[in-house]
């Protein structure tokens, strides 16, 4: 589920970003994709743990995923990340 607190801001986006392997993942993904295999010979987690991190990742929309025959690949949503920044920054004022 989604929520948004007063300030627009994703509180589940921030909730799965507060986690060291979902920060890891996302360093690994940067700006390609990858499938669960990959991203597991890359970590020092199992694929079953990778597996069940992706899924939190996505429900916060903060990854995408696509399916191209068996295999599913993932990558970051940019859009997701960039608003979040956005309304961060909100907070600053000049």
């Amino acid at each position: 589920m989604i929520g948004f607190n007063n300030n627009d801001i994703d509180i589940e986006i921030l909730k799965a970003l507060a986690d060291e392997t979902r920060i890891d993942i996302l360093k690994l993904l940067g700006n390609r994709e990858m499938n669960v295999n990959e991203i597991a010979q890359n970590s020092k987690v199992s694929r079953p743990t990778i597996s069940h991190h992706l899924q939190i990742l996505k429900r916060a929309r903060i990854v995408e995923s696509r399916k191209e025959g068996k295999e599913t690949f993932y990558s970051v949503n940019n859009y997701v990340l960039t608003s979040l920044a956005q309304s961060i920054l909100g907070f600053i004022s000049y």
